[in-house]
Order: C-alpha cells, then sequence, then structure tokens
C-alpha cells in the first residue's frame, strides 16, 4: 500500500490507544458488483425503469420506485488522496434528502495493508468480475441545503468531515497542504432500483440495479450494474448467487459498456484531473 507507513503514523498520532490494527475478520461486509449493457430496452438517463427491460432481465422482481441521487468526488488535479488510498465523496441523496453524506473511503490490496484504524463506518470487500477490493469507510452526514453538490465549497465538506475524528485524522494533513488546489469531478446521476432474484435460494436477497449518468449529460456515457450486499458469515451463499446473476446477465447477452471502477471512470471523464 502505498505511504501506508505515512497513514500509520497519522492515525496512531490522532487516535492513540483507542486504535486497534484490522484482521481479515474485521471485514464483515461483502457486496458484490455485476455490470451489465441494456441494449434498446432503457432510454439514456431513464428514470422509468420499463417493460422491455424487466423482460429483457425477467429472471429478477423488480420494484417501480426509482432512488435518484448526485455523486461528486473531491482531490488535488495530481491526486493527493488517491496517492494515500483515499477517496472523499459527497453525495446527495435527492429522493431522501436526510441521507445525503460525506464518505472517506480508505482502501488497502489486504486486510493488514489498513495499519491502525478504528471507529469506521463499515470494513468492506468489493467484488467485481471475481476481484476483491478492500475498503474501510466513514460516513458523515450532511445537510443539502449546506452543501451544493454541483457546486462544492470545499471548506464545508471538510467541517462537516471534521465531525468525524476518525475520519478527520485520515485526511486533516492532507487538506492542510492541499486546500487551495481541491477540485471536484463531474457530477454523476444515479438512478436505482430495488429488486429480488427469481430463485428462492437468493430470493431474500435485495438486488440493487443502478443507471449512472453525467448530470449535463456529458459524456454521454452510462455505467449499468446489478449489486447486491451480505454478511460474510453468507459467503459461501452469496458466491452462489454471484454466480447465478452473473451467468444470467451474460445469456442477456448485452455487452457491458462499463467495466471496473466507477469512481476511477468518473475522475478519468473530469476535465480537472486531466
Amino acid at each position: 500500500m502505498r505511504n501506508n507507513l505515512l497513514l500509520i503514523g497519522l492515525v496512531n498520532l490522532c487516535l492513540g490507544a483507542n486504535a486497534y490494527a484490522l484482521s481479515p475478520d474485521a471485514f464483515t461486509s461483502l457486496e458484490y458488483h455485476v455490470n451489465t449493457g441494456v441494449g434498446k430496452t432503457l432510454p439514456y438517463a431513464t428514470d422509468t425503469i420499463t417493460p422491455e427491460f424487466k423482460k429483457a432481465f425477467d429472471f429478477i422482481d423488480f420494484d417501480n420506485d426509482v432512488s435518484v441521487k448526485l455523486v461528486t468526488y473531491l482531490d488535488t488535479p495530481d491526486r493527493a488522496f488517491k496517492a494515500n488510498d483515499i477517496s472523499i465523496r459527497v453525495r446527495e441523496h435527492v429522493t431522501k434528502p436526510r441521507k445525503s453524506k460525506i464518505t472517506v473511503k480508505l482502501r488497502a490490496d489486504n486486510p493488514e495493508g489498513f495499519g491502525d484504524v478504528s471507529n469506521y463506518r463499515k470494513a468492506e470487500i468489493d467484488f467485481t468480475n471475481d476481484q476483491a477490493k478492500y475498503s474501510v469507510s466513514y460516513d458523515v452526514p450532511y445537510s443539502p441545503g449546506e452543501i451544493d453538490v454541483k457546486k462544492v465549497d470545499y471548506a464545508k465538506v471538510f467541517e462537516v468531515i471534521k465531525k468525524n475524528k476518525a475520519a478527520w485524522a485520515l485526511v486533516s494533513d492532507i487538506y492542510q497542504k492541499n486546500k487551495q488546489s481541491l477540485k471536484q469531478t463531474l457530477v454523476m446521476r444515479t438512478h436505482g432500483w430495488e429488486g429480488a432474484l427469481d430463485d428462492k435460494r437468493f430470493d431474500d436477497l435485495e438486488i440493487d440495479f443502478q443507471v449512472w449518468t453525467p448530470y449535463y449529460r456529458r459524456p454521454r456515457i452510462s455505467f449499468t450494474e446489478f449489486s447486491f450486499k451480505g454478511s460474510a458469515k453468507d459467503k459461501d451463499r452469496l458466491e452462489q448467487a454471484y454466480k447465478y446473476l452473473s451467468d444470467k446477465v451474460e445469456q442477456v447477452g448485452f455487452e457491458a459498456g462499463h467495466q471496473g471502477s466507477k469512481t476511477g471512470s468518473t475522475f478519468k471523464m473530469s476535465k480537472a484531473f486531466q
């Protein structure tokens, strides 16, 4: 992990005796992602799920209620936070504004790579294309009335992060050194629907379908994926569900236009970071 010694020293200094080292057992949350294409079954940037889409993906029973969010990420043009394996996301929950939050996420290649951290919101393993990515995240609520996700006030964002001592310990030094050069990515709008698999072995899992598109529709691109979460104690069954969902999506035959990290792709599309 890049600059791991710096992170360990910083976190130890700020958290002191309350910190503890992560073990593999700490990663109790698992999330699985299956990228997909949708062909012509959905209009671009749709806020409505269509009968054509439901027919193509008929192995999932979808709800019609849509959840809308706006997302942007913060860093410096030379990616000072990324260099320390940190990402900062500001997400406005348009449908339910009280669920808006700023997330500070620390990533590592393996559990041992985190050093000493504490008071995190969740320790998670993300699986996409059978690749595992480890992360520890801190969620801090904020009011959309105080921070406009489309034109971020950086000082206010870090005032909010400061309310969480552990999150602040991760970002404070980098922020103080780079506060004058902070930029935000383009804003992504997400439309999401919930559903359940038609297989009775997995019908208790909540399957999310999300469509990500740039808020201002430039560039004209979309990310579409299915995902679901579960507990590490149910890993065997979750992996069976992942294979079932992956196989079903592959049988539909729509080539996925996007592969990999939505965060990374958002940065690549943003002029401030090119």
